[in-house]
């Protein structure tokens, strides 16, 4: 059985290593089939963006042919005519995850420090330099460089390296948007985009020496890209590269297979993902499960919401009812469009916009697409959903638990309902989620609302111990949610009701009670063999719960 690698963006060592590698080497045949000059790739984090960057400079490297003769033998780029090119051309690779700075200065100051780095990568070519050429070079290396060398520091290389090589240069940036994004949260945005914009300019569509580039990063900066370096664009939205990221359903079967697991249809509600028109999961989510065994949330701890958090909490109370609105299961309309998918965050933030930023950093998915009447394509109407159980834990830590000042209160709440539940304590639980209710806006409710809602509480239920399951066919009818430990030592049974009265609300309990007797719920527990049976009616009225 192959060893799990989480966490390494190394192609090399993943094939060296014997580690499990999904081959998405079709792509480098399709990069040189298109011969386009700038190609970049947006999607969500932890989808193997770093790790295509580290493929494509492992195939492409001339000064690593010699090491990787053997790298790629058996994947499919290998029996590809394509192959030919492999080892043919000088690279050059940079990555901006780590250009996340609280200041300006604090950034250019790392900066500075990335092209030194890149420069001492390739020394060799101080061979052929002028010396007018290697007074800028080592300026770099001493960094004693101006402002408008490190604009032009790629292009120099680029210059140098195909003077060198006779070859010309492949530039990959990996995380390009990282230190846009952060910039934005830290109030330096406009002096860095200044920079970033001219530093790709001269390095893209100022460099002769270009054979071609590719950037990566979760979202098209459209300030950068506004017609300065003509990169042609591949989102979440193309047809082109659909497969190239994330695990497709196939993948994943395999994958999972590999392991002695089944795609099932937990495994499918929990992480499946819909990027247009074709099944999607995240790698990060399905490796840590292949490797633990265990159906919980991953990705969601992967990164920090500071952004989208901030900018939530800046919107409307009508916007933010409008959002809650996606706890129900609904899809929320919005204008899909390049020109805004980012912007300067430091004016005040317009849902639209916000919207874009949550779908093309995966926390939202497409759910349909409205075609244009006039088929004109641009004004094609899109829809928004939560893209799966996981994400319900994230709109409930993101979008209800928005106010920080409300967030202590609301987790400790999750806490003592899930100690409450597990003790069998209906008055403790009770209390907890009348305390957490309190904090809802949303107040046109109906049953699928505070199913979201409940949903969303369990998906990190004590830390990935217990299976919950939501709206499944079990004895003679559907419950709503059904609990079970791992080592099969505790399950409960759960059915919600809506009560527009609060007077009506024992009457519906005893209901909610009887129905689950009659259709027998239980019995899919009974199944796996669990004794220690639970069940509980949860009755809904505007902000108040009863539990019985």
């Amino acid at each position: 059985m192959k060893p799990i690698s989480l966490g390494n963006d190394n192609f090399e060592d993943l094939v060296r290593n014997g580690s499990y590698y999904v081959d998405k080497t079709k792509a480098i045949e399709e990069i040189l089939e298109s011969g386009f000059e700038v190609l970049l790739y947006t999607r969500p984090r932890r989808f193997g963006k770093s790790l295509f960057i580290s493929m494509l400079e492992n195939f492409f490297d001339i000064d690593k042919k010699e090491k990787n003769k053997d790298l790629f033998k058996d994947l499919y780029i290998f029996k590809s005519p394509y192959y030919k090119e492999f080892g043919n051309y000088p690279v050059i690779r940079l990555t901006f995850k780590d250009l996340k700075q609280n200041t300006y200065e604090e950034f250019f100051a790392w900066f500075e420090l990335l092209i030194r780095e890149i420069y001492q990568e390739k020394y060799y070519v101080k061979e052929v330099l002028e010396d007018y050429e290697l007074k800028i070079f080592e300026r770099i290396i001493n960094r004693t460089a101006t402002r408008n060398d490190y604009e032009n520091s790629i292009e120099y290389m680029s210059c140098w390296l195909e003077r060198y090589h006779q070859k010309r240069v492949i530039i990959l940036i990996d995380e390009y948007d990282a230190p846009i994004q952060y910039s934005c949260s830290k109030g330096y945005y406009n002096e860095l985009i200044n920079f970033i914009n001219n530093f790709l300019y001269f390095s893209f569509r100022c460099n002769d020496s270009l054979k071609f580039g590719v950037l990566i990063g979760v979202l098209e900066v459209y300030s950068t890209f506004s017609g300065d370096i003509n990169a042609l664009v591949f989102d979440m939205l193309s047809n082109d590269y659909k497969d190239s990221f994330g695990f497709t359903e196939n993948e994943t079967k395999e994958l999972l297979e590999h392991y002695g697991l089944e795609l099932t249809s937990e495994v499918k509600e929990y992480y499946q993902y819909n990027m247009n028109g074709i099944n999607i999961y995240n790698p990060w989510n399905i490796l840590n499960y292949a490797r633990d065994k265990s159906l919980k949330s991953y990705w969601l701890n992967t990164s920090g919401n500071d952004l989208i958090i901030k900018l939530l909490s800046e919107i409307s109370e009508e916007n933010k009812i409008k959002i809650e609105k996606l706890l129900t299961g609904e899809s929320i309309e919005f204008s899909y469009n390049k020109n805004i998918k980012y912007f300067n965050f430091d004016k005040e933030p317009d849902i639209n916009s916000i919207l874009n930023l949550m779908y093309m950093t995966g926390y939202l998915t497409i759910d349909k697409k409205v075609e244009d009447e006039f088929g004109l394509g641009y004004r094609n109407r899109y829809y928004l959903k939560i893209p799966n159980n996981e994400g319900k834990k994230l709109i409930i830590d993101i979008i209800i638990f928005v106010d920080e000042d409300d967030s202590y209160e609301i987790r400790n709440g999750i806490d003592n309902f899930e100690d409450a539940l597990l003790e069998n304590n209906k008055e403790e639980m009770e209390n907890s989620l009348n305390k957490m209710l309190k904090y809802i806006l949303y107040m046109d409710v109906e049953e699928n609302f505070y199913h979201g809602y409940m949903l969303g509480i369990f998906q990190g239920f004590l830390r990935g111990q217990y299976i919950v399951k939501s709206n499944r066919e079990a004895g003679l009818g559907n419950f709503d949610v059904l609990i079970e430990s791992i080592d099969r030592t505790f399950g409960c049974i759960m059915e919600f009701k809506i009560s527009e009265k609060e007077s009506e609300m024992e009457n519906l309990a005893k209901k909610a009670k009887k129905q689950m007797k009659e259709k027998e719920y239980y019995k899919e527990l009974q199944l796996e063999k669990i004794e220690n049976i639970k069940e509980y009616a949860l009755i809904f009225c505007g902000k108040k719960c009863i539990v019985r």
